[in-house]
């Protein structure tokens, strides 16, 4: 996940850790957030994300908690 995040972000030279912020220290905008979503569903095989579960991720452990969750849940069904 942090190597999509990283290779996604349009300031790419920013450190990865949980704590790194999306739009304040990655550079992320709506769009690119979006092109992410659309990038971590393919790149997991994941069913599409809704944008509700979208709207509270605000860090990179935020992105590996909703990308988790979405791998449980599609475990199950």
């Amino acid at each position: 996940m942090y190597a999509i995040v990283g290779a996604m972000a349009p300031a790419p030279d920013a450190e990865l850790a949980d704590d790194t912020r999306l739009i304040a220290d990655l550079a992320y905008d709506s769009l690119r957030l979006l092109e992410l979503t659309l990038a971590l569903e393919q790149g997991f095989g994941l069913p599409e994300i809704a944008p509700e579960e979208t709207a509270t991720v605000t860090t990179l452990g935020d992105v590996v908690r909703m990308v988790t969750a979405a791998q449980q849940q599609e475990a199950v069904l």
